[in-house]
């Protein structure tokens, strides 16, 4: 279920509309609170998509769509930080790296 997420976000061309993110991040939250998956792989699925994205980002800087995507991947994170408090240790910093690299922390 986590790879459609991955796949929605890959094929992402223009902003999301109606929150979107939000759906999305639903899907995550109803799979991290399935027991039949590891916490570890959860974990794992947001580190290696995270990678993913901001590598998509900086091969494409000039690129609006590698923008859209790492926005709305950086919005589905912030929206699981909230509504899934036991994901927040994994994606705060994730999180936080997107400020970082987008000038708005030091």
């Amino acid at each position: 279920m986590l790879d459609v997420v991955a796949n929605v976000l890959a094929q992402q061309k223009k902003p999301f509309l109606d929150d979107e993110e939000e759906r999305l991040a639903m899907i995550a939250s109803r799979v991290s609170q399935n027991p039949n998956h590891a916490t570890g792989s959860i974990s794992r699925f947001f580190n290696e998509t995270n990678i993913i994205r901001w590598n998509d980002y900086a091969e494409h800087t000039h690129n609006n769509e590698a923008y859209y995507r790492v926005s709305s991947w950086k919005r589905l994170m912030m929206t699981l930080h909230f509504m899934a408090p036991s994901m927040q240790s994994t994606l705060l910093p994730l999180v936080t790296k997107y400020f970082q690299k987008m000038g708005y922390l030091d």
